[in-house]
């Protein structure tokens, strides 16, 4: 039986806008815009697990002051669920900016960008996020 896999990850939001980036071509959900995301490890909380993967695919640190948001399924290629990411919110006034070149995951992406609600890229394999990035400027 494979194990069901608990990932975490934070959008980060400035003022009227959110940080996504793009995958790299080797990874999971090739060149698609998301949130800097990863694995849950043991004894690890989903809060902390996503300060730690957002640090560690952008370079940005975060505080622990985060909300939590929702949930996204995460599912195979074959369409069958085989986990959940828990999604956390962080809001700054100030831009950070990442670099994925002092980032230790920094090759997850290939680049990072924020984004207005109106110029989210709409994806079909991230619809779940689009839908929470969305609430999030209501």
């Amino acid at each position: 039986m494979k194990k069901f896999k608990k990932n975490a990850g934070v959008i980060l939001k400035c003022r009227d806008e959110v940080l996504l980036c793009k995958r790299s071509p080797d990874k999971s959900l090739p060149n698609i815009w998301s949130i800097p995301s990863g694995g849950i490890e043991n004894g690890e909380s989903p809060g902390y697990a996503a300060i730690r993967e957002f640090y560690e695919e952008t370079n940005i640190e975060l505080n622990t002051d985060l909300d939590f948001i929702g949930f996204i399924d995460i599912f195979s290629e074959e369409k069958i669920k085989k986990g959940i990411m828990f999604v956390f919110l962080q809001e700054t006034k100030n831009k950070k900016e990442p670099n994925l070149n002092k980032a230790s995951d920094g090759q997850e992406h290939t680049k990072c960008k924020y984004f207005k609600k109106e110029n989210i890229p709409n994806q079909k394999e991230n619809k779940q996020l689009l839908d929470i990035l969305t609430k999030i400027f209501e």
